[in-house]
């Protein structure tokens, strides 16, 4: 002991911790505990994205002018800007529709790791250029086109013809369906029917069918669709001379109008509405000498506030149509 009763030389064992007693790191010492890792954020590299202008432009360039034949397996077809043709040869044209993926995972795990969806992007109605075939029409009479009796599926190139032509097996339900008398054919030695290339249902993949009552509403034929023209007819569009244009761009719509090369004219239905703080109806009828306007001026709950008149045969009411439309511009 050293003077003022300091031990000198080693220092004093150190005491373990009482009760309620915690022990404070030292000077350089880390604080007890698991270490934490944060995880890397993962960001995504504009640089890296393709560039959609780019890559149509790309397409247009390498494929543009292409036949694309249908029965293509694994082969995408051009991009919907690239301009290329379409020979059907037993697949849908990807004009009508097109697919997210053309090389299917063969397992529910692997399309989930791929992370891809499988969809179809249908179009029934698209436009087809000139240079190409049209969609054949198949109408099988009375009893409407010929459908598989389990799955519904129309008949198409895929269906496999047996017991010499007398069933047939559904390619996506496998199963066998009756082929009715009408629809017989003798098989030849491939087991394909001898009439294959008189029924487009079985040469192409995209065709038009024929439909009976059986696919209408109470099993009544729809009647011919309606138009319906809504017209601005605002301040603004008054003073910028939009209406004029607008009644001269109408005038020529309603002479394209499907059906007006026949003789009897066109059986759509058209009807005429403007609109600004308030609608206004028009009485359009035939027998009209001049249309008759009626104002709706509560647009909260909007009704047609005639039933007669409002909806005319374009052809028959084509002079009083004529009349409101050059009118139009000066009378609101």
């Amino acid at each position: 002991a050293g003077p003022g009763g300091i031990m000198r030389g080693a220092p004093p064992p150190a005491m373990p911790p009482g009760p309620g007693m915690h022990m404070a790191p030292g000077p350089g010492a880390m604080a007890p505990g698991p270490v934490q890792h944060q995880p890397a954020k993962t960001r995504i590299d504009p640089d890296q994205m393709p560039n959609p202008v780019a890559v149509m432009k790309q397409d247009q360039e390498h494929r543009g002018g292409e036949t694309f034949v249908t029965s293509s397996r694994g082969v995408p077809p051009p991009l919907v800007s690239t301009d290329f043709t379409v020979q059907d040869d037993g697949n849908c044209s990807p004009r009508y529709m097109r697919s997210t993926l053309y090389v299917v995972p063969c397992g529910k795990d692997m399309l989930n790791s791929c992370r891809v969806p499988l969809g179809l992007v249908v179009q029934p109605l698209a436009p087809v250029p000139q240079h190409e075939n049209i969609l054949r029409l198949v109408d099988h009479g009375p009893q409407g086109p010929l459908r598989c009796k389990r799955c519904k599926a129309y008949m198409n190139p895929f269906a496999r013809f047996m017991d010499g032509g007398r069933q047939y097996m559904c390619p996506i339900c496998e199963c066998s369906n009756e082929v009715p008398v009408e629809y017989f054919s003798h098989l030849d030695h491939q087991g394909r029917r001898v009439d294959v290339q008189q029924r487009p249902e079985l040469c192409f993949g995209s065709v038009e069918y024929m439909a009976t009552k059986d696919y209408c509403k109470d099993g009544k034929l729809p009647k011919p669709p309606a138009y319906i023209f809504m017209i601005d007819v605002s301040l603004g569009n008054q003073q910028n001379g939009l209406l004029p244009l607008l009644s001269s761009t109408i005038l020529q719509v309603l002479k394209a109008l499907p059906g007006s090369s026949n003789e009897g004219g066109s059986p759509v239905q058209i009807g005429l509405v403007t609109y600004d703080q308030v609608i206004h109806f028009y009485n359009i009828k035939a027998s009209l000498a001049q249309p008759q306007m009626m104002v709706l001026t509560d647009v909260s709950e909007v009704f047609v506030p005639m039933l007669d008149g409002f909806l005319v045969n374009a052809a028959e009411a084509n002079a009083v149509l004529e009349s409101l439309l050059s009118q139009l511009p000066s009378i609101l």
